[in-house]
């Protein structure tokens, strides 16, 4: 990630008034970390969620051996009422092993106080945004939240039967004249679960896309399966192309939701899909 939160913006055309600072990684410590090639910005990270069965210490190793530098952490790992000191020390943890958290989610919240808990968390944590579900009636209260820490609310589409954020769209039209720094985690699977094209939601949305999940689907449709990337109906080869054409500079996690007793060899076969996606770009 080689710009500021603040730069980001700039180059989008947006105002940069009312930005908190943030704690997104400085571009030397990105350029140290990142092995991408050609005209692909963004990095490769763990979804914490894909090994959701096992230990801290299986996320630290399987995430090392794919040779990924960036965890988003669920509450599977790190529960949400954990102490500030823990915290830091579970970061610590992962900073050692040339790991950082970047991120943490899918948060729900449904009142203030677990809005005030989500951004707590977080800043324990050293994390630049916030995979969450906030309600409707809640993203006045999250708006103040991002302008006080700098932390980016990244809300997550879940597809189908999803009441509150159904689509990338669903979002947008929530926060389209809020703070820019609530924006969208999208998630591919459940967009094209919902016939919603994922290649231009990212050009539709692009300064508004914070973080995202590679995957593929069996089918596009409500009752679509998740499988081995490559294997599946999405184009991840346009999906790349479109993330190289916005320069998405953040990161691109990898949440494997299937073989959750057994994830890591085909979680291995999707970084290695994706991997090769980059390397021809």
């Amino acid at each position: 990630m080689n710009l500021t939160r603040r730069a980001f913006f700039a180059t989008a055309g947006m105002t940069t008034a009312t930005i908190a600072s943030s704690n997104i990684l400085s571009s030397e410590a990105s350029a140290q970390e990142k092995s991408k090639s050609g005209n692909v910005l963004f990095d490769l990270g763990t979804a914490s969620y894909s090994f959701r069965k096992f230990s801290v210490e299986k996320l630290i190793e399987w995430t090392k051996r794919a040779d990924l530098k960036y965890v988003s952490i669920k509450d599977f790992h790190l529960p949400l009422n954990t102490g500030d000191e823990e915290c830091a020390r579970f970061s610590e943890r992962f900073q050692e092993a040339g790991i950082k958290v970047y991120s943490c989610g899918v948060i729900y919240m449904n009142d203030e106080k677990s809005v005030e808990n989500a951004f707590r968390y977080a800043q324990a944590l050293g994390c630049v945004s916030i995979v969450g579900v906030p309600a409707w009636d809640l993203l006045p209260f999250v708006e103040k939240k991002v302008k006080e820490t700098g932390i980016l609310m990244a809300i997550h589409n879940h597809g189908p039967g999803d009441k509150l954020y159904p689509s990338a769209a669903s979002i947008m039209e929530k926060v389209k004249d809020m703070d820019p720094g609530i924006g969208i985690t999208l998630d591919i699977g459940h967009s094209v679960r919902i016939n919603e094209d994922p290649a231009q939601v990212i050009r539709d949305f692009a300064p508004r896309i914070f973080d995202f999940h590679f995957k593929d689907m069996d089918k596009a449709a409500p009752e679509g399966k998740g499988v081995i990337c490559g294997r599946g109906v999405i184009d991840l080869p346009g999906l790349v192309d479109a993330l190289i054409e916005i320069g998405y500079n953040r990161v691109a996690s990898f949440e494997y939701e299937i073989d959750e007793d057994d994830p890591f060899p085909g979680f291995m076969a999707s970084v290695g899909y994706i991997r090769g996606l980059c390397e021809r770009s």
